[in-house]
């Protein structure tokens, strides 16, 4: 102070912008005071801290004398907690660039009043405020990463000289490559020194991000995955937390390494057979990812079952009735027993058009009666039951019953077949008689067997699993592998694969060579024939020679097994008649009218007028009636158990029972009078199945048709070849080019298709 007191109560106060103040520290005249004005309790004695924010209120600078020349010396950092560490709460506790100094009360002004004072002539004109001299000091705001700062000329604020990579006027924040981890206030015992970014060298800057610190996502430039530093745009057409990958539509070639210079190549493919992209990394880097119906290394070629390129579009033929796909436009080959342009149905005398029939077609069985015949829809059904099997030699001369324990049934020893080493479960009646229908599916059972104990010469036995007799005299068996666990289970498939003749002089295996009653393979029309009246089935039960029980705990015979379609190998035959033809009445056809016409379903054998309906594919219109033919699901006996129908002969673009929806590729309503189902016209896209709008354009076009290039890209959309204007940042008025030249808008003094480059001036 100057020549007079110091003030008694005032407030020292701090700005950073000079509109908005905050006390650092409270002084009054008395610590009564203090609670009554400032609310807050006074400090007694010498100010002190107890937190590095705490303003206080104290007396201890509002003595009466000297009445000139006093000093008062306030320390905001000295004697707090942080006043060693420089903590975040003390730095920003002490930040200001005003300082106000509120003067509310004089001391002399208080009562009781010193009596040297009170006594004092002159003490009305020593009672006001003079300041001499006003000292100030402090220290840039730099957050622990300077030693020195400097005063900015520019910006007129004194200005941090950085280090530990920090940025900033005051430090505080990572300069741009060095954001490997979090930013923070540096201190003497922890400089938090900021980290430098791995981006490969494809980038200038980068971000710390804590959910890919969290998650381990970043690489430091030690190869530690450590830190959450992910890099801001990557160049060299890289991308990636670290600049590690390329773009989409590049590649790395192989041997290139992340950090060279031009890591990422561009995918040479053909924009009509991919997307523009190819596999990134990798010995088969760059090796482009094709779409559906092409191939090759560029995907510029028709893979098998497409033609017409560039389109490749599928095949009409039929790839269950052709020998191969591979040269499809110039018409269909059809495999032997298959006819039609496209080879799309057996020839007459076949039935049962499938993929994975060499000739496409199964020849009609029918008893050797007629040779009309087509696939028949049977219901899946199954026959098992463990009463009335009994035991039998492979000739069946003799036959013993088993024990039953209500479960299995079982049996102790060959006692009853004295001499013969082959034994097995004869099967009951139920399993035989006509089982055509049981074609191509499988009989399962389960047996056991248990071998006297203790050091025997005994070994396995060999033999058929199982002996299926015909009334025809034919006998056939499968299998003749050895066993040497105690259970097995047998699942055979009901078809002429595998399965051998046994000759008729064959009446016991008791030898292990299976030349002894391993006969001729059985064709298709001898295992029929012998499906057509099954006298006998054998389950074989014998496994070992020193066997002493056995044990059959399962059989199951599988009738109408279909694959996922629903289809059988199980035919329907037109049977001829002896009478003369009968003239069809009610949409029937054939010698006694047995079968529905072409058009109509049902179960003519009814005999009612109602017996065939006609077929609506989907509707009975004859303009969306669109298959010539259909039938029921099964044959019941009472038209309320009477199953649905199906359209059987749907044209390419119909799909659906009833041919009611359009196929993949195609669009329309045939549910709606007039309405069909037309291909998609969208490059060989896929299009929505009710109003024909493109879903995925190719090539980078759009539109309703894919007619047009997508913004900002330029070129023809019919051959798929809309590129990228690339128009530049600087030189261009707008990323939009000419949507057929590609050519950008240049601002003054550009030029270039791009506008990437200066005009050169003329001199």
């Amino acid at each position: 102070m100057a020549n007079s007191p110091r003030p008694g109560t005032w407030v020292l106060e701090r700005s950073v912008n000079g509109e908005n103040y905050e006390p650092w520290q409270f002084f009054a005249r008395t610590d009564k005071e203090c609670l009554e004005r400032f609310a807050i309790p006074a400090t007694k004695g010498k100010p002190h801290y107890f937190t590095d924010n705490e303003v206080i209120c104290t007396s201890f600078y509002s003595r009466l004398t000297p009445m000139e020349n006093g000093e008062i010396h306030t320390s905001l950092i000295q004697g707090r907690p942080g006043a060693n560490e420089t903590s975040p709460e003390l730095l920003e506790f002490t930040k200001a660039r005003y300082v106000q100094m509120r003067l509310i009360g004089l001391r002399g002004t208080q009562e009781p009043l010193p009596r040297w004072l009170a006594q004092d002539i002159w003490k009305d004109k020593r009672l006001f405020y003079s300041i001499r001299d006003i000292s100030i000091g402090g220290q840039c705001v730099c957050n622990g990463h300077a030693e020195n700062c400097r005063h900015n000329v520019a910006s007129g604020h004194p200005e941090c000289e950085c280090g530990h990579h920090t940025c900033g006027p005051n430090c505080e924040k990572c300069c741009p490559m060095y954001n490997q981890r979090q930013w923070g206030p540096g201190s003497a015992r922890d400089g938090r020194q900021c980290l430098p970014c791995n981006c490969h060298g494809h980038a200038t800057s980068c971000h710390y991000d804590e959910d890919v610190d969290r998650s381990g996502l970043s690489m430091d430039i030690h190869g530690n995955y450590q830190g959450g530093g992910v890099c801001d745009n990557c160049t060299a057409y890289t991308t990636g937390v670290n600049c590690e990958k390329c773009l989409p539509g590049y590649y790395r070639p192989l041997g290139a390494l992340a950090e060279s210079k031009q890591p990422c190549q561009q995918c040479d493919c053909s924009l009509s057979g991919s997307a523009g992209t190819c596999i990134q990394t990798g010995e088969d880097a760059g090796k482009c990812q094709c779409r559906e119906g092409y191939i090759g290394e560029r995907c510029d070629s028709c893979a098998v079952g497409y033609t017409t390129f560039p389109d490749c579009l599928p095949c009409p033929c039929d790839s269950k009735g052709v020998k191969g796909l591979e040269n499809c436009a110039d018409g269909c080959l059809c495999k032997d027993n298959v006819e039609g342009m496209y080879c799309d149905r057996c020839k007459p005398g076949y039935f049962g058009l499938k993929d994975d029939i060499e000739k496409g077609c199964l020849p009609c069985y029918c008893s050797q009666v007629t040779t009309l015949c087509e696939s028949a829809l049977i219901k899946n059904q199954s026959i098992q039951s463990l009463k009335n099997w009994q035991l039998t030699d492979l000739k069946v001369t003799k036959v013993v019953k088993p024990n039953w324990n209500g479960q299995s049934i079982f049996s102790f020893g060959n006692y009853d077949f004295a001499g013969t080493k082959s034994i097995y479960w004869l099967a009951p009646e139920d399993y035989l008689g006509n089982k055509l229908e049981a074609y191509n599916s499988n009989f399962l059972f389960k047996v056991q067997w248990v071998v006297m104990r203790g050091d025997t010469s005994g070994e396995p036995t060999k033999g058929p699993n199982m002996v299926i007799m015909g009334s025809n005299g034919l006998k056939i068996g499968y299998g003749d592998d050895t066993y040497t666990s105690p259970k097995m289970t047998f699942q055979l498939k009901l078809n002429e694969d595998n399965w051998y003749h046994i000759a008729e002089d064959i009446t016991d295996i008791s030898k292990v060579e299976s030349s002894i009653y391993h006969g001729e393979k059985v064709t298709r029309h001898e295992f029929l024939s012998i499906l057509s009246n099954i006298s006998s089935i054998l389950l074989r039960s014998t496994f070992h020679t020193d066997q002493i029980e056995a044990l059959l705990e399962e059989a199951t015979l599988y009738i109408g097994e279909g694959d996922e379609d629903g289809y059988t190998s199980v035919e329907r035959c037109s049977c001829p008649s002896d009478t003369a033809e009968c003239f069809c009445e009610h949409n029937t056809v054939g010698e006694k009218c047995e079968r529905c016409a072409p058009g109509f379903y049902g179960n003519p054998l009814r005999g009612t007028p109602d017996d065939c309906k006609k077929c609506a594919c989907p509707l009975e219109n004859d303009e969306n009636n669109f298959s010539p033919s259909c039938q029921l699901d099964y044959f019941v006996e009472r038209e309320e158990d009477e199953g649905n129908y199906v359209c059987t002969q749907c044209p390419k673009g119909y799909t659906g029972d009833h041919c009611e929806i359009c196929d993949d590729g195609y669009f329309g309503n045939p549910m709606e009078l007039g309405g069909s189902c037309q291909p998609c016209d969208c490059n060989g896209g896929p299009c929505d199945r009710k109003t024909g709008q493109c879903l995925s354009c190719r090539g980078n076009t759009e539109g309703w048709k894919c007619e047009k290039c997508k913004p900002e890209h330029y070129g023809d959309p019919s051959l798929f070849n809309c590129k990228p204007c690339e128009c530049d940042a600087i030189g261009s008025v707008s990323k939009q080019c000419d949507n057929v030249t590609g050519s950008c808008e240049c601002k003054d003094k550009f030029i270039g298709r791009t506008c990437d480059q200066c005009q050169v001036s003329k001199k």
